[in-house]
């Protein structure tokens, strides 16, 4: 099958760039920052796929675009003020108008920052900036919102050796202080972290917001397309109407422990991407820049001619390794291209061709915050799923997932009523889902009977070892425990379907431990894993609105114990501190049977999360030490 493409890459950033809407209007009580002069170009013109950033009628050059509305354009400085370093004008790089700015320092940072003295809104908006890292290893964007303790902070970081023009879309990837009020936007900063002891130099230009996706996103990108992703993950998508991402080298299909040929094109027909990870010995970088058009064209034609053909379009830069000649060709060969970095980014991004992914498996780490920044903020978060495999076969730092982390990762999306897409959503514009993008209706408070009483079991033994099977009501259950050694793990699993286990309760040091978990109307075991005698009585009681407390909500404790019922109306914030050395997690579920996980950390902690509540709630906490909640509204 021959591959046929446009003469460029512009027609898959038209349609994106068409859906974002072009105005260029003029924010109410900002004229002095914002562009109130209708620029003449065309959304075309302003993204006409050359990767050099040729110009499109010669006042536009990527990556400026036209979409959305003038945060900057950088045609005064007298606007932006510096934080560290030196603010200039560099009329020879400028992307759009005149000009574009120079921030610079002979140290390791240097900044600059604008004002708003009275206010911008920036909800329902992405902000993006075209950069150029001359001499820069990492970009931060910071907004104000509207002090900087309630602010956001956009992330990126620079691969080894990229010096050249990109555009960075401004997702979050850092909520450091109290929940900021985006409506209230009082400054911006930009911030080049250079070399260590510098000098550091960034290029800036074109400063803008567009109107963010109606609902957060994400996509699974399944590496390497093991047997473990054809025969686990699939299924447990399929149950849920998702489909996803497989990046794969086409020299590598039927490899060893790798799907073949059928399995591909099963996924593909049930609207799965197959995208190009070319396997090269050489990073593309280090090869000249015809070698490189070569590894990527004869990669996307080898999955076109085997009728992956919507996949192909899309690349996987293989090790994580980008310079700016390599950009330019990933931007003549494919119309979109995911490269391992930090973080969120806008849906869809604008700038398609640097599209940050991150490491799946770093679920307590990294991966639930992304998540639920890409809900709160409706953007996009691109998941690295490698080879699935049971707990014990997962190892120390080996590029496997554990199935019970992956379930919990797909039970967090789910929850978090992110959309499921894949790359082919990106760039031809069906991001929308009917599923999953509605809020759910909290409804009025509950008068009576919340839950009914259900089952009661109880289970003695000793050491290791399961519990005989036992049925539960659909609600939630409540263990308590009691054992006379150092330390005991239960873990609940349904019985059937894949097996995945959660945590029933974790204690050690106390002799007792209470637990509760939201549970199904199925069959389960108990898997007990403890150095001593042990008993385990296991109660689903009933639940009336009498037994609701209301927010603001206040407890502590010692070792494993839970909170509720509480009441709540919708989204709320969690205040956790914990002083012991071991293990600290703080669960919360819901009468509904949904479950987040709030904390999972080891040590000393003292934060505050994000939970999306709504109608009655439970708080589980597993500790070694002393804790506390306070549970406000968010």
């Amino acid at each position: 099958m021959a591959y046929e493409r446009d003469a460029d890459d512009g027609s898959s950033r038209r349609r994106m760039l068409a859906a974002l809407g072009a105005a260029s209007t003029t924010l109410a009580g900002c004229t002095d920052v914002l562009s109130d002069e209708a620029s003449e170009t065309t959304p075309d013109d302003a993204t006409n796929g050359n990767g050099g950033g040729e110009p499109g009628d010669g006042s536009v050059r990527w990556p400026a675009i036209e979409a959305g509305e003038v945060l900057s354009d950088f045609e005064t400085l007298d606007e932006w003020s510096p934080r560290t370093g030196e603010i200039s004008a560099a009329s020879d790089e400028a992307r759009s108008g005149s000009q574009a700015a120079v921030v610079e320092s002979d140290e390791g940072t240097a900044g600059m920052e604008l004002r708003f003295p009275d206010g911008i809104d920036l909800e329902g908006w992405d902000a993006s900036v075209a950069v150029k890292p001359e001499s820069a290893d990492r970009i931060v964007v910071e907004f104000l919102a509207p002090t900087r303790s309630e602010r956001l902070s956009s992330i990126r970081v620079v691969p080894d050796g990229y010096d050249g023009w990109f555009r960075m879309d401004c997702g979050y990837q850092q909520k450091p202080g109290n929940d900021p009020d985006l409506s209230n936007v009082t400054g911006i900063n930009v911030i080049a972290d250079g070399p260590d002891g510098g000098p550091t130099r960034l290029l800036v230009d074109d400063l803008r917001r567009t109107e963010s996706a109606a609902n957060g996103k994400a996509i699974l990108a399944f590496h390497g397309g093991h047997d473990s992703h054809y025969d686990v993950a699939a299924g447990m998508l399929e149950e849920r109407g998702w489909a996803a991402a497989v990046p794969v080298s086409p020299d590598r299909i039927g490899e060893g422990g790798r799907m073949g040929l059928d399995e591909l094109r099963d996924l593909s027909d049930r609207g799965w991407d197959v995208c190009s990870l070319p396997q090269t010995s050489t990073p593309l970088p280090e090869q000249p820049a015809d070698r490189q058009r070569e590894i990527l064209e004869t990669a996307r034609d080898a999955l076109a001619s085997d009728g992956f053909d919507d996949g192909s379009r899309h690349l996987f830069v293989p090790e994580a390794r980008m310079d700016s000649t390599t950009y330019d060709v990933v931007r003549d060969v494919h119309e979109s291209a995911f490269l391992y970095s930090s973080g969120t980014t806008a849906a869809p991004p604008i700038e398609m061709h640097m599209i940050p992914f991150i490491w799946g498996p770093a679920l307590h780490t990294g991966v639930r915050r992304h998540l639920n920044l890409s809900d709160q903020y409706d953007l996009l978060t691109v998941l690295r799923i490698p080879r699935i495999v049971d707990e014990e076969d997962v190892g120390v730092d080996e590029n496997r997932m554990s199935l019970d982390d992956f379930g919990l990762l797909l039970d967090h999306i789910e929850h978090r009523g992110l959309d499921v897409v894949t790359p082919s959503d990106l760039v031809d514009g069906t991001l929308d889902r009917d599923s999953s993008g509605d809020e759910a209706e909290t409804g009025e408070r509950p008068d009576g009977v919340v839950l009914e009483a259900g089952q009661s079991h109880a289970f003695e033994g000793s050491g290791t070892g399961d519990s005989p099977t036992f049925d539960l009501d659909e609600g939630v259950l409540v263990a308590n425990v009691s054992h006379d050694g150092r330390e005991i793990t239960v873990d609940a699993t349904k019985t059937g379907g894949f097996g995945i286990d959660e945590n029933l309760l974790t204690t050690s040091g106390n002799p007792t431990g209470t637990s509760i978990m939201a549970v199904e109307d199925a069959t389960y075991r108990l898997e007990v894993d403890a150095d001593g005698a042990w008993s385990i009585d296991l109660s689903q009681p009933s639940v009336h609105s009498d037994d609701l407390d209301d927010l603001p909500f206040e407890d502590a404790g010692t070792g494993s114990s839970f909170v509720g019922p509480l009441w709540t109306d919708g989204d709320v914030r969690v205040v956790a501190t914990h002083d012991g050395d071991g293990t600290f997690i703080v669960d919360g579920y819901g009468e509904d049977g949904s479950r987040e996980v709030l904390v999972n950390r080891t040590g000393a902690f003292d934060n505050s999360r994000s939970y999306k509540a709504g109608g009655p709630v439970w708080l589980n906490v597993e500790a070694d030490g002393d804790w506390t909640l306070d549970v406000t509204d968010s």
